[in-house]
């Protein structure tokens, strides 16, 4: 049996210049980090006892002949791929909600790729496989994504992630004392919004006339780097709450599809609670948000923005792991 234990991620900026269809003739950057809420992945080979052989456990449970009746297309392909000679057992559990904007998908398909490789006696590093998870993604699976979830899910920690056009990825660890990660988390609130969404459909529409979005693509690019020097610098984390609010200005114009009207009442709601900037993450739709507000009014906002579900979350430094 193997478990596997694949940390989501939080995109501050950066969304979108990820994707290969700006990043394969344009830069491409994005600072993002990963938290203490987890996919977890448990596989084993499935003993020869029973009717079935495949057993998937999610929110649904699938028994099949075969792997290809499976209908959940990530566990199918994924089975089809790396342990096409395997009978499988396969249980997902997560710590968030599916289509919320914190890279659930990319942690289940790095999660599932790792466990399987392991089962069949294969060991990968990091980078290897969020290369695997991105081909997994984009080629098999044909999902109109980008690419920094795959790699940040893969490496945890806190990451400058560049793009393209001459090499398709670069990573840099962004070194940060306890001290100011710990200022870091306590200005972070994430909400949920109790909207789902798929993110494949909603990147449709930012792909569309991408060459007539250039100078949003660009300055949200820029400001991937200005983060990028106030993380690797300690300058004050007050600076990043303008950034963010210029950022889901941006978001807005290049994907009208990424932000609805309870959308911006949510945001709104959000700023005027106290928060000093906010996004909406992921592509957009729905999902969670991520509000920067000051620690010294934290509890104010916390009170004001009730009821609606505030989530704790810690920055981690460990990717993708094989707990068995």
């Amino acid at each position: 049996m193997i478990i596997t234990r694949t940390p989501y991620r939080i995109s501050l900026f950066g969304g979108g210049t990820d994707h290969p269809k700006w990043f394969n003739q344009n830069q491409g950057s994005v600072v993002s980090f990963t938290i203490n809420k987890y996919s977890y992945i448990n596989v084993r080979i499935l003993p020869p006892f029973f009717e079935h052989n495949f057993r998937v456990a999610y929110s649904k449970v699938e028994l099949t002949k075969t792997a290809a009746e499976i209908k959940h297309p990530a566990v199918r392909e994924a089975f089809l791929k790396f342990a096409p000679k395997l009978n499988l057992e396969m249980h997902h559990h997560g710590d968030l909600p599916a289509q919320s904007g914190i890279g659930s998908s990319s942690a289940f398909s790095v999660g599932a790729i790792k466990s399987l490789l392991a089962l069949t006696g294969k060991e990968v590093s990091a980078e290897n496989l969020a290369n695997l998870a991105i081909d997994f993604e984009q080629n098999l699976l044909k999902e109109n994504v980008g690419s920094q979830d795959q790699i940040a899910c893969a490496l945890g920690g806190v990451n400058l992630i560049q793009f393209g056009p001459d090499v398709n990825w670069t990573h840099k660890k962004i070194g940060i004392s306890g001290q100011y990660l710990s200022e870091i988390e306590n200005r972070i609130v994430l909400v949920y919004s109790g909207i789902q969404r798929i993110s494949s459909d909603v990147t449709k529409t930012l792909l569309e006339n991408l060459n007539l979005k250039s100078e949003l693509m660009e300055r949200t690019c820029e400001l991937a780097m200005e983060c990028y020097e106030i993380f690797k610098n300690g300058k004050k984390l007050s600076l990043l709450g303008g950034m963010l609010n210029e950022s889901w200005i941006l978001k807005q114009k290049s994907n009208p599809s990424a932000v609805t009207e309870e959308l911006k009442e949510f945001y709104d709601r959000g700023i005027e609670s106290g928060a000093e900037g906010g996004k909406i993450l992921g592509a957009g739709g729905g999902g969670f948000f991520l509000f920067w507000v000051d620690p010294n009014k934290r509890q104010s906002f916390l009170e004001k923005i009730s009821p609606k579900i505030v989530v704790s979350v810690k920055i981690t430094q460990q990717g993708s792991f094989r707990i068995i």
